[in-house]
């Protein structure tokens, strides 16, 4: 049966991955992100757990079977029919932007800089808090700004933009290369390919897709022997990196497992076990951890916020830095049928899709910044994302609405373009 669910997972990802290659725009939508991270992420730890006897009988096959269900959902949730959201429907001053992109990506830098001066041991591979945390926080804020200035850039190339694109890089990558931060690196990627892609139509090709599939799926292997480099050198040595095994790292992941996928197998085991469910306080508990500081209104006040927990079983012990995956608190929710989670956000993202292909740029800068998050359902919690467009309203939010005019009286459409495969096309316009 291990074998027999494994084999399925397998066709179900390679399904979501086909999604792209028969349409190269749908590169760019979360059906084909999804089967990205699965198979990059989960797909390498599976093998080895099949034939793992020291887990709790049936535990294996209930987590896979879930993860099918959730990748099903995700499916259904964004083949649905949908409109662009009404609420998206702004225009904007392009100087006013690329002012709110200089402030944020000043503001932005400043933070970066302070929590580049921390060691590296604090900050790379470990659990952050205190001022890391803080640091990282409105550090976010420079993504808003090259986000932006980004969008400018490719819908009328200028220096402003250009410079705020430059200045903005030389941070990013700075914390790219330094602390190996895989999720940054993706969300760079998909800034300038959906930033080219709303206002100029440019395409990646299906061969540079693959092959970034497949070298990310071995590079991710060896990122932790990457961070240790740069944790002890507090910068990447590149003869030591060049000494890296990533052969012998990818092939001991697949003999061997990893944490994360045995988090979701246990988490998800004891959970159907005692049937004690979270029903989405953890969503709650995850705000209250990322917007409410301690360090101002104190412990016991953060504390008397949080909702209680179903305490996890004594055979749970998680690796440091490890994750449980979204699959683990979807199910800890409502138990199966919190693969509904997955629908939901499927449907959501797309939406935003259609709003960001229905020209309306708001919904370009939240799309864009929006698709990592979303990835990381699968790879570490369903509300990532959530916690992300919070933070977007507390400062995107105020951005844009100083960079707003009077709208243009012409309605806009995507003319079919967020459609995924085997959908009839539908004009995506805005209903009055």
């Amino acid at each position: 049966m291990n074998w027999l669910l494994t084999c399925v997972l397998f066709f179900v990802v390679l399904c979501l991955l086909g999604v792209g290659m028969v349409r190269r725009v749908n590169l760019y939508q979360f059906p084909f992100l999804t089967g990205v991270i699965t198979f990059s992420f989960l797909l390498p730890q599976i093998p080895a757990l099949a034939n793992d006897r020291f887990l709790p009988e049936n535990a294996f096959a209930k987590a896979i079977g879930f993860t099918i269900l959730c990748l099903l959902m995700t499916w259904l949730g964004y083949i649905s029919r949908v409109r662009p959201f009404a609420l998206f429907r702004h225009d904007f001053s392009e100087k006013r932007l690329l002012i709110a992109a200089f402030v944020m990506s000043l503001l932005g830098a400043y933070f970066y800089y302070e929590l580049s001066r921390i060691p590296a041991d604090l900050v790379v591979g470990v659990q952050m808090s205190g001022a890391s945390v803080m640091y990282v926080f409105f550090s976010r804020l420079l993504c808003y700004g090259l986000a932006i200035a980004a969008l400018c850039f490719a819908r009328r190339m200028s220096a402003a933009a250009m410079c705020i694109i430059a200045f903005d890089l030389v941070f990013y990558l700075d914390r790219i290369l330094v602390t190996g931060k895989r999720a940054e690196a993706v969300e760079l990627c998909m800034i300038f390919l959906l930033a080219f892609w709303f206002y100029r139509g440019w395409m990646i090709s299906r061969i540079l897709a693959i092959a970034a599939l497949l070298l990310g799926t071995v590079g991710m292997a060896s990122m932790g022997d990457y961070r240790n480099i740069t944790r002890v050198n507090a910068a990447p040595v590149w003869s030591d990196i060049a000494n890296i095994d990533v052969v012998g790292n990818i092939t001991e992941l697949l003999s061997e497992g990893g944490p994360e996928m045995r988090n979701a197998v246990i988490r998800i085991n004891s959970t159907d076990t005692t049937l004690d469910l979270d029903f989405g306080k953890v969503h709650w508990n995850h705000l209250i951890f990322a917007y409410v500081p301690a360090q101002l209104l104190g412990n016991n006040f953060k504390n008397a916020l949080m909702l209680p927990m179903p305490i996890p079983g004594r055979d749970y012990n998680p690796a440091t830095g490890s994750t449980e995956t979204g699959m683990a608190d979807a199910f800890q929710s409502f138990w199966y049928f919190g693969a509904l989670k997955f629908f939901l956000l499927a449907y959501l993202m797309h939406r935003l899709w259609v709003s960001a292909n229905a020209g309306e740029a708001s919904a370009q800068v939240v799309y864009m910044l929006s698709i990592v998050p979303a990835m990381h359902a699968v790879s570490h919690q369903t509300d990532w994302v959530l916690t992300v467009w919070v933070h977007m309203l507390m400062f995107l939010l105020p951005a844009l609405a100083y960079a707003r005019v009077e709208p243009r009286a012409t309605a806009r459409s995507d003319y079919g373009k967020s459609n995924v495969p085997f959908v009839s096309k539908e004009a995506a316009d805005y209903g009055s």
